[in-house]
């Protein structure tokens, strides 16, 4: 049974030549790594700035605003064509799912209640003996 390594017939595979690669591309002491971290270091400097900027967090806001709306909107729109059409709406049958997994819950329930009273009442019968044992008995004179 062959172990699986990461090459094949002695090269390193793809995969592991593209990483290395750009793992050389990126090293801090290459010219390309040096940029990337200039870069890096610059787009972070300006995402932080605008991320800590009122304009920017009031914008993002309305937008989000704007855009939930929109969308519960729309939502009222399907459902009241859905309606129309005498056809369920999503929040009915979100509706029947939740009334459904209760009901489920609760037949679960009844069921366990249900063996608990059926063992209840099966400890309290008295034992019926077979009838080879009761004939034994009715002529020993016991019964």
């Amino acid at each position: 049974m062959a172990v699986a390594n990461s090459t094949t017939n002695g090269r390193p595979k793809l995969f592991t030549r593209v990483v290395k690669g750009i793992g050389h591309w990126l090293g801090p002491e290459t010219p390309t790594g040096k940029a990337f971290v200039y870069l890096e270091k610059g787009m972070s400097k300006t995402a932080d700035k605008v991320g800590r900027s009122e304009r920017f967090l009031d914008f993002a806001g309305g937008m989000l605003n704007r855009g939930l709306r929109t969308r519960a909107m729309w939502v009222a729109y399907q459902e009241q064509w859905l309606r129309a059409m005498r056809l369920p709406t999503w929040s009915e049958l979100n509706q029947v799912r939740d009334e459904l997994r209760l009901m489920r819950d609760q037949m679960e329930a009844l069921n366990s209640q249900l063996e608990v009273a059926v063992e209840a009442l099966e400890a309290q019968r008295p034992k019926k003996q077979p009838k080879a044992e009761r004939a034994e008995a009715k002529t020993n004179g016991s019964a």
